[in-house]
């Protein structure tokens, strides 16, 4: 199996067993690995071992040596989940997901991630690479100011896995102004592909967004006993700011919907006044085309057949007949 290093600590995943550390109460952590989580029990401070869910070795361990019931690890290792907390016999479980950072991904297509902890523990697994557990890491083990205890942890993982949704529900507001700065002099038709694309990604978002929220929520209503005052209160700040996420997104939406209904007034009313000047065009020939389709019949007894001027009589005549349609056009304000 090929060694990815996580999060550029050049601690290589280890089949299945992306990284496990051990805190020490002080905001670090000491790094752990497959021999010393294998007993299923690690003496001293919080245990965090964060884990790929389709290795096998990692399924074994879940079922032979965590502790866990069965109904829990088959939450953990589920192929599909929708966001979800519900509390199960030995501890809670979060499945949330997050904003998809990887090479080449869209972030709309997010990535699931699995958090149980029994306050004691704290167990992760991703279904793909996602950034979040690599954050709160690198807080533990390059700059020593991270959780000091499975609550914190917990509570971490999820405020910093909400954060990270905020730059993207941003861009959806500096992508809407731009087209709105441009809507007049850019392609309408361009405009009305973006903001088809935009609302198609809110959609999504919002999907995924939603239950979280609601997931949170009764977190938050009937949290854990063994979560403490300060991770309560920081969950809750965190349901509030996801809360308020939602609402951006459905802002973002209506202001699309907005936009786009602008745009397509724009193209219906140059649509319309290009008919109307064509319109204008017809109404103004419209005679000359009469006069000009009956003096041109092939029959006899034409008036002035046999007249030279007779041309100059009908060309003078025309012009006189567009003058009175202009003057006429004008009083009725139809130019």
């Amino acid at each position: 199996m090929a060694e990815v290093l996580t999060a550029g600590l050049g601690w290589p995943e280890d089949d299945g067993l992306v990284f496990a550390c051990q805190l020490n109460g002080r905001g670090g952590a000491r790094r752990l690995g497959w021999v010393d989580i294998e007993p299923g029990a690690v003496a001293g401070g919080t245990l965090w071992a964060h884990f790929d869910r389709k290795s096998p070795r990692v399924e074994r361990w879940l079922r032979e040596r965590s502790g866990l019931t069965a109904t829990t690890i088959d939450a953990l290792l589920a192929e599909e989940t929708r966001p979800r907390v519900f509390r199960g016999k030995n501890g809670t479980i979060a499945i949330l997901r997050g904003i998809n950072t990887n090479p080449g991904a869209v972030a709309e297509n997010m990535v699931s991630i699995r958090i149980w902890s029994d306050g004691a523990r704290v167990l992760t697994l991703r279904h793909r690479r996602l950034q979040t557990p690599r954050d709160v890491l690198s807080q533990l083990i390059v700059h020593s100011c991270g959780p000091s205890n499975a609550p914190q942890l917990f509570e971490q993982l999820i405020a910093r896995l909400t954060e990270r949704k905020a730059q993207t529900i941003n861009d959806f507001d500096d992508e809407l102004d731009e087209i709105e700065a441009h809507v007049e002099e850019g392609d309408a038709r361009e405009s009305r592909r973006r903001l088809s694309d935009l609302r198609q990604e809110a959609v999504i978002l919002r999907r995924y967004i939603a239950p979280q929220r609601e997931a949170l929520n009764s977190l938050v209503i009937d949290p854990p006993p063994w979560l403490d005052d300060g991770s309560r209160t920081k969950l809750r700040e965190t349901s509030d700011r996801l809360t308020r996420y939602v609402e951006e997104i459905d802002a973002a939406r209506e202001r699309s919907m907005v936009l786009k209904d602008d745009i397509s007034n724009r193209l219906a009313e140059s649509t319309n006044s290009t008919l109307y000047i064509l319109s204008i065009i017809s109404a103004v020939f419209l005679p000359l085309g009469f006069l000009t389709g009956l003096l041109g019949i092939n029959v006899g007894g034409m008036p002035g057949v046999d007249s030279p001027y007779a041309f100059w009589i009908a060309a003078v005549a025309m012009v006189v007949i567009v003058s009175i349609e202009l003057v006429l056009f004008k009083r009725l304000k139809w130019l």
